[in-house]
Order: structure tokens, then sequence, then C-alpha cells
């Protein structure tokens, strides 16, 4: 804390200061104030101007010659960076100060002394005291050499960066020089490669114009025009159509996500690969425990935990095609492990599928906890090891695109093929049709119940199964008749039977309410069915 006594005598102080200006001004003095307080900023390496009181002029002149005295009485600083004013400033000084006296003396400031001045003057300050107007050269302090100015310093640090962007500038066009220069030298090699083959194969055709000894077999066209004509039948998508034949993939050929180069030799593999893993007929009639009217049920409930889980179609198609490979394998599969079978099934096909599968422990709530994860683990194993770890069986819904494109279907007509198709998979006696099949079958129903007129009883049209269907799904129409039949019977009581998974699905608005058109209970399905047309 502040003590009372310290506080007294500095107001006692302030007190003498007050009476001591009143007896000042009572004297006539009339003291003015030269110098107002000094701003923070003028305060570097400056000498603090004190107020000074007006003077006579007699005043003033023996305080000249006292500065005079003290100007010649300074000696040089230790410091280096102080030196005394030379005598040319001096002489400047005394002229100033004869001046003061009245006196003329004129005293010549040679450049010399100019630069001398400029020389000795400190950066960014000047020591100057003014006396009534007058200039009074101080001490000023010499910039050395070794110690450089701002503007030096921030020039240096420009031209560093410019030599650094300079550097950088000549680096990377030296490496586009050398980049060009390799290319130049690949292009000039591949001409160069051109021109040699160019040259290489008129000899070869003559070659072969002189061993072949049959003139009939010889062409005489050159063989770059063979290896032309090879590459445009290369950039054909589907070669060898025949009459009547459209090219659905000739549109395709800048959309990279359609594979129309390849897209064939795809669909060649597919209809290999279902040919190499069948289902046969009655395919459960090994099994000891497990009847059709089980699986029915299983892949009934297995539909909807499918849609409850809100999985794609191919998830629940290989789902089914998983069981009834299994099933047909291993022919003592116990009734009480047909739905962990079932739910396994799902298991796998989700992660095969799916690109964010269910976790395991929704498979174990979905069946009320039957089971554990650990026997879904291992029957998931049990089941993989039965397949061969092959579960590249194609399924429906991969030959129904590619026959709806052929088709030029709509979408209704699309969704109501599939509808045809799930209804298909929940009956074991379609399971032995093999996938591209039941495409194929539930396609053409679906172009004659929506394209044909459902009042009349005219049976399958032959005319919705076009030479470019028939072409891309390789089935005639007599072939995929019976398939059909079969595909609207079942349609034709879906609405009425107890497993109703796959009906109940498709009167959402999602599936465009496709289980309750009026086509699939009219008198056109009536006469498919019945009449076997």
């Amino acid at each position: 804390m502040i003590s009372t006594k310290n506080i007294k005598e500095e107001r006692v102080d302030e007190n003498e200061v007050i009476e001591a200006s009143k007896q000042m001004q009572k004297m006539g003095t009339n003291a003015e104030i030269v110098g107002k307080r000094t701003a923070l900023g003028d305060l570097q390496n400056r000498g603090v101007v004190r107020p000074v009181a007006k003077k006579e002029p007699s005043q003033n002149n023996l305080d000249n010659a006292k500065l005079q005295n003290v100007c010649k009485a300074v000696k040089a600083r230790v410091d280096s960076h102080w030196k005394k004013p030379p005598a040319a400033i001096n002489n400047a000084s005394k002229a100033a100060a004869k001046k003061l006296n009245g006196e003329t003396a004129a005293v010549p400031v040679t450049s010399a002394a100019v630069a001398q001045r400029k020389m000795i003057t400190r950066s960014n300050s000047l020591r100057l005291a003014t006396t009534n107007g007058t200039k009074v050269v101080g001490l000023q302090r010499h910039q050395s050499a070794d110690a450089p100015t701002v503007a030096e310093k921030a020039k240096t640090l420009t031209n560093k960066v410019v030599e650094n962007k300079t550097q950088i500038a000549q680096k990377t066009k030296a490496e586009m020089k050398s980049i060009k220069s390799e290319f130049e030298e690949k292009v000039v090699i591949e001409s160069t490669l051109e021109d040699e083959e160019d040259k290489l194969l008129p000899k070869a055709e003559l070659v072969a114009i002189q061993t072949d000894s049959n003139p009939i077999l010889v062409k005489q066209e050159s063989l770059a025009t063979v290896n032309k004509e090879k590459i445009k039948e290369s950039k054909s998508y589907s070669s060898g159509l025949l009459d009547g034949v459209n090219d659905i993939d000739e549109d395709d050929a800048e959309n990279l996500l359609l594979v129309s180069e390849y897209v064939n030799d795809i669909y060649d593999y597919l209809f290999q690969l279902e040919s190499e893993q069948p289902i046969v007929k009655n395919h459960l009639e090994g099994q000891v425990e497990v009847n059709v009217n089980m699986r029915a049920v299983l892949i009934d409930w297995i539909n909807e935990v499918h849609l409850q889980f809100r999985l794609i179609p191919e998830t629940f198609q290989m789902a089914v095609a998983i069981i009834d490979r299994y099933l047909q394998a291993v022919t003592d599969t116990k009734r009480s492990q047909l739905q962990l079978v079932g739910v396994t099934g799902l298991f796998i096909a989700a992660k095969y599928e799916e690109l964010f599968p269910p976790p395991i422990t929704d498979f174990v709530y979905i069946t009320d906890e039957s089971y554990t994860d650990s026997e879904i683990r291992k029957m998931e194993l049990k089941m993989i090891k039965t397949l061969d770890c092959n579960l590249s069986r194609p399924l429906p819904i991969h030959f129904l695109r590619r026959f709806s494109k052929a088709a030029e279907a709509e979408d209704i007509q699309y969704a109501m093929s599939k509808y045809f198709i799930e209804l298909a998979m929940i009956e074991s006696n379609m399971a032995y049709y093999k996938p591209s099949e039941i495409a194929a079958s539930s396609l053409f129903l679906s172009l004659n119940l929506l394209k044909g007129n459902a009042k009349l009883t005219v049976g399958l049209d032959d005319i919705y199964w076009t030479p470019t269907l028939q072409w891309y799904s390789r089935y005639c129409v007599e072939h995929i008749k019976p398939i059909a039949r079969k595909i609207a019977a079942i349609a034709r009581n879906a609405r009425t039977v107890k497993l109703k998974a796959v009906y109940n699905k498709y009167k959402s608005a999602k599936f465009q309410r496709i289980s309750m058109r009026p086509e699939l209970y009219g008198v056109l399905i009536d006469s498919i069915i019945k009449n076997g047309n």
C-alpha cells in the first residue's frame, strides 16, 4: 500500500510548483512554454526536448558562446558508430553563431562537407535543438557499412525471392524440355516402326503369293487392309447378326459401364456357368426329414426377411440358389437345422451382393435367437465347403436385364417379370429350370399380358418373341411357352395361397402394385393356362 506520507509530500511539491509559477507571473517574466509534451514516437533516438522559457537576446548570445566552446571540446566516443563532427561542420556552426551575433562571415560549405554530413547522419533520426528558429547541429550517429539498412535488407530478401523463383522456373523449363524431347523421340520411333511395318507388309504379301501353290487361295489384298478389316470387326458389338436382328449394343460405346465390347463374351460365360452348375429335377427327393412344403415355407420367410432388411433382388435370388444347391448335395439335413440353413444362405448372399450387409447379430435376432452367431458361422463354413467355394451361378435377374433391353421393354413390363421370377422361386418344382429359362419365360408372359388385349382369349402370341429376343436369349418361342404357362398358373393363384410374402410385397406402390393388376386375373391369363397355346 502507498503510505500517506508520500502522498502528502507529492501534494506539497505540486503546490510549490503552482506558487512558483504565480510568482513568476507577478514578476513580469511572462514565461511561456515553448514546447509541449513530446509524443512517445518522437522519443526514439532523440533527446527529450524540455520546455524552454524565452530569454533575452543578451542571454541568447551568452548561450551560443558556451555552445561553441562545448562543440570544440567534444572528443570522439569509444563507440565506433559515433564520430566527432569534422572541421567543416564546426566552421558552419561558427558561421551560424557569428550570424546570431550580427557578424557576417562567409564560410563556404563544400560538397565534401555535405557528403560528410550525410555520412555521419544517424539513420531514422537527428539530434537537433531549436532556439529562436536556428538549427544547431549536434552529435549525429554514423551508419556503419557493416550494418545494412532496412531498405537494403528488404532489397536483399526480394533479390533472394526473385532468385529462387528464377531457379524454380529454370528447373521446370528444363524438365519440360526433357519430357518434350522424350515424347518427340517416342513419336519418331513409332513413326519409324510404322514406316518399317508398311515396308514389310507388301513383302510378306509377295512371299505368300510365291509360296502358295494354289492360286485360288491367294488374296491380292495387302495385309494392312486385312488388319484394318479385322479391327473394324473387333469394334462391332454384335457380330454375325441375322436378318431382322437389331444390334442392341450399337449406341453403348460411350458408356463404359455397359462394357459393350465385352458384353457378348460375358453372357456367353454366364450361359456356360448355368449349365455347369445345374439343380436337378426333384432335388429334394433324397432328403429324409425335409420336404417340398418345408422348403416353400422357408423361401417365403426369407423373402419377408429380405424385404425387412431392404436388400437388393440379387441377394434374395442368390440365397435361394445357395439353399437349393446345398440341399441337393447334403441329403441328411435335419428339420431343426433347415431354418439355420436358410438364414445362413441369406447371410452369405448379403455379404456377396450387398455394399453394406447386415451384421450377424441381425440374423440372430431375426430367428428369435433360435441360433447363436457361432452356429451361423459354423454353418457358413460348412455350406461354403459343400459348394466348393463357388458362388458364381448366374441369377435370373442377370438374364432378365439383357432380355428386357433386347425387347425394349418398359418399366411396368420389367417389374412384372421380376414378380413372376420371385413367385417361381418359391415353388420347388420350378427350381430345376435354368435361370435364363425362367427370365425368358417371365418376360414373354409379361409382354403378352401387358401388350396384348387382356379381354380376349387368344393365349400366348408368338409375335412378342421377336427375332432379336430369340437371338439374344438363345431360346425359340416353343421352348419357353410351357414354362410361361406354369408361371401364369402360379401368378393366377398367388392371392389365394397361404404363402403370400411375394404377393404382399408387390402390392405396395414401391413395386407399382404389380400383384393387383387386373391382367393377372382376367380371361387372357385363364386362356393361357387352359388352352395350352
